[in-house]
Order: structure tokens, then C-alpha cells, then sequence
């Protein structure tokens, strides 16, 4: 069993990206804020992060950045990890804007996350996420404690919160037999 420290990536400023009219993942090379880098410099002083061996980031440099904040402050070691990136709102990796993120988060929620093969949508299942994630951070498992710098669509594959603020810390025990919980309704 190891502990995850779950931690949301600091706020993006996608201006950078978006004067340059980047598209798909290009988008996802927009940097931190500077309220950003402070909220993950706040972050690294949070106790839960005590005791941790490793950072584990997603490869998106809004998480990466926060990621190297942390590991500057902790003086751990970074590994990035594929496959904890972000949900992916746009399987064609053609989207412009963040009009099509709404419309494809939208729908997902309509669609509780699923989809039947015969319904193909252009956005990645939660089911999908929750099974890369998984498989992507069992290799970190002979670690009791790490932190996991990602997005807060994973992190909810974990464990379900509503709202997850910016640099918003989850801790889960994380084992090989952890079970994705599946779609959960708001109250």
C-alpha cells in the first residue's frame, strides 16, 4: 500500500498559448500564473507532504511547473508520468479553444463519464482515465508515500471531491487492487 498525496496543479495562464493560436496539446504548454507559483510554494509547507520519497507529475507543464516548485522547496526527486495526464476533452487532438472543452465536459457529464462503443463520443471515458492512472502509478508502489502532481479530473478517479481548487491536496492509500468508484451523482 503507499500513500498518495494527490495535489491539483497550480493556476494556468493560457494567454502564452492562446496569442499564439496553439491547438490541442499545444495547449497544454501554458505556464503557471504568479498566484499560481504561490500556491504551490504553499502547497510544498503542507504536512501531509511529510514523509513522501518522490514527486510524480503529470507531463503538462502547468503540472511539471508545480511540480519543480515542490521539489525545490522538499529537495525530492521529479519522475514524470504519462500517463496521469489530463482528461482528454478532444480524441482528434484538434480542439482551438476552450469552447470545445465546455461543450466536451459537458456532454461527458450528460453521459456520467460512459459511453456504449456503438455511441462513440470524441472524449476520453472516465473509466479510461481512472484505468491509465491506476495503471500508471502501480509501478511507484514498493514507495510508502508520494506525491502525485496531476489534474482534477484524475485525482476525482481516486476519490470523489466536487470542486478541487488549485494546488487542492487529496491523500488516498493506493494499492494494486484499488477499484475505480465510477460515476458519482452530486447531492
Amino acid at each position: 500500500m503507499t500513500k498518495l498525496i494527490l495535489i491539483r496543479h497550480g493556476e494556468p495562464d493560457y494567454s502564452f498559448v492562446t496569442e499564439r493560436k496553439f491547438k490541442g496539446h499545444g495547449i497544454d504548454l501554458a505556464q503557471l500564473t504568479e498566484r499560481g507559483k504561490e500556491l504551490a510554494r504553499n502547497a510544498a509547507k503542507d504536512e501531509r507532504l511529510n514523509g513522501a520519497s518522490l514527486i510524480v507529475s503529470s507531463p503538462y507543464t502547468r503540472a511539471l511547473q508545480t511540480a519543480a516548485i515542490i521539489s525545490k522547496e522538499r529537495n525530492l526527486d521529479i519522475e514524470v508520468e504519462v500517463d496521469i495526464h489530463e482528461w482528454l476533452p478532444d480524441l482528434s487532438f484538434n480542439f482551438i479553444s476552450d469552447d470545445v472543452v465546455k461543450a466536451a465536459s459537458k456532454e461527458c457529464t450528460l453521459c456520467k463519464g460512459e459511453y456504449a462503443e456503438s455511441y462513440k463520443r470524441n472524449w476520453e471515458k472516465l473509466s479510461t482515465v481512472a484505468a491509465r492512472a491506476f495503471k500508471g502509478l502501480e509501478k511507484y508502489l514498493c514507495y510508502d508515500k508520494i506525491i502525485v502532481v496531476t489534474h482534477g479530473v484524475v485525482m476525482r478517479q481516486f476519490m470523489y471531491q466536487d470542486n478541487i481548487p488549485y494546488c487542492g491536496i487529496l491523500e488516498v492509500d493506493f494499492s494494486k487492487s484499488f477499484k475505480w468508484g465510477g460515476w458519482i451523482e452530486k447531492k
